[in-house]
């Protein structure tokens, strides 16, 4: 199939085939053609699938573009708004949609915050008509004036699951109540336990379910391996394997912020160049951070799960599970930076004793049984005391198939006139702190 079969205009055939797409990705060929239809959707799909163009592509398309400048408070008013994680992810998304949209008259700005208000206004006033942000940095400008939802036409949740997972649940719903009820709407995320469903009921509208990878399985692109190593030995093993093996461009997953820059002193100390980022490292340095590890002035850059999905590097080789990540499901995405487009890549995760048991769980969730490598001089002990942490405090609804929350999903859906009316009572709603309108 091709890009001519998904009622795509002709110029923005001619800008993906001049930016190197040949053919849709299978989440593009199920997704563009329901939302061009002007459907609403909720699906799933596994990381550096194309999830992104799925459902910009058809943005770019369904909305009018701008003929003039807006004046006046028509110039807060926006088309299309995509919600999204973290500031990274905002980024990225904005990034693809100036590409996509070279042909168009389109304009979009990325909303986060760590930045001042005033460098987004500029650009919301000098015609940005697509909005990609953070909830609450969306929420902020609200309150300031400088956006308004009462235009917008189509709406995209990306990530849903992890949305709710970093405790974005109240601002996603002060955010939908203040869309018009006559929109186009569609969700993706990962993996649909009740409470992605429960958001989705208040977004959607009899939307279509689609599901493309069911058993969330990490790209074929990416080969796997483990390294099993006692734990005070990991540090001087990673810094080992990078140099002996010459790699130049690592990306390396922890848990904590503080173990992020323990590492990165470490790697320093044995001559390897490197950085980490955070949530307590400012914007500014994470898009640093970023740029050098892009451009491979560093080689390697240390990250937690907060900021890694936003972190889209062209043929990156490399990834290294450090520790496993504290959210089995995490563990796909983490690899997903790598093997991206059909690209090559490796995964390598360093595996102690007390990991073991929840490194078994992530082999069965993605039905593999990894292939593991030694290494000379670095021991390890299987008969260390395991953890009794639980890595998965709710591990009936995270295990749950695709299959079952297709189920849940298409009955949770239905119009059912029969269901019971709501009483009116309005649900209490903490009011933000006043800010000044629209300031800088």
């Amino acid at each position: 199939m091709s890009f001519s079969n998904l009622m795509l205009s002709q110029k923005l055939q001619d800008t993906l085939t001049a930016l190197g797409y040949t053919e849709p990705t299978q989440i593009q060929q199920r997704a563009i053609p329901q939302l061009r239809k002007g459907n609403d959707i909720i699906a799933t799909s596994q990381t550096g699938t194309g999830k992104t163009a799925s459902f910009v592509l058809p943005i770019l398309e369904n909305i009018p573009e701008p003929e003039a400048l807006k004046r006046g408070e028509e110039r807060y008013k926006v088309d299309a708004l995509i919600l999204v994680s973290t500031r990274e992810l905002a980024l990225q998304i904005h990034n693809h949609i100036e590409n996509y949209a070279k042909a168009f008259t389109h304009k979009s700005v990325a909303l986060y915050g760590g930045v001042k208000l005033g460098g987004q206004i500029n650009q919301i006033r000098a015609g940005a008509n697509i909005i990609v942000s953070t909830p609450g940095r969306l929420l902020d400008h609200i309150s300031n004036g400088t956006v308004n939802l009462s235009t917008v036409k189509m709406v995209i949740i990306d990530e849903a699951d992890k949305l709710l997972e970093m405790g974005f649940r109240d601002e996603l719903r002060e955010i939908i109540a203040k869309l018009p009820k006559r929109r186009q709407s569609a969700m993706f995320s990962a993996t649909f336990p009740p409470n992605v469903i429960k958001l989705a009921k208040s977004l959607l509208n009899n939307p279509t379910v689609i599901e493309v990878d069911p058993s969330n399985i990490a790209a074929k692109e990416v080969k796997q391996v483990v390294h099993y190593v006692d734990q005070e030995q990991k540090a001087p093993l990673l810094s080992f394997l990078i140099g002996s093996q010459n790699w130049q461009q690592v990306l390396v997953f922890v848990n904590t912020k503080h173990q992020a820059d323990r590492l990165v002193e470490h790697l320093n100390l044995d001559g390897l160049k490197s950085l980490a980022i955070h949530g307590d490292k400012s914007q500014g340095i994470r898009n640093k951070a970023l740029q050098q590890f892009k451009e491979q002035q560093i080689r390697v850059l240390v990250a937690t799960d907060v900021v890694a999905r936003g972190i889209d590097i062209v043929n990156l080789p490399h990834v290294i599970n450090f520790e496993l990540p504290l959210k089995n499901e995490d563990y796909v995405h983490r690899i997903g930076r790598t093997g991206r487009a059909k690209q090559n890549g490796e995964a390598l995760s360093l595996i102690c004793a007390k990991e073991v048991e929840q490194f078994r769980e992530i082999e069965k969730m993605i039905n593999l049984t990894l292939p593991t490598i030694t290494t000379e001089g670095f021991t390890y002990n299987p008969s260390a005391q395991a953890s009794s942490k639980k890595t998965d405090k709710n591990k009936s609804d995270k295990n749950q198939t695709l299959k079952k929350a297709k189920e849940i999903a298409e009955k949770i859906m239905k119009n059912t006139k029969d269901e019971p009316k709501r009483t009116n009572k309005k649900r209490k709603v903490t009011k933000r702190s006043p800010q000044n309108k629209r300031h800088f």
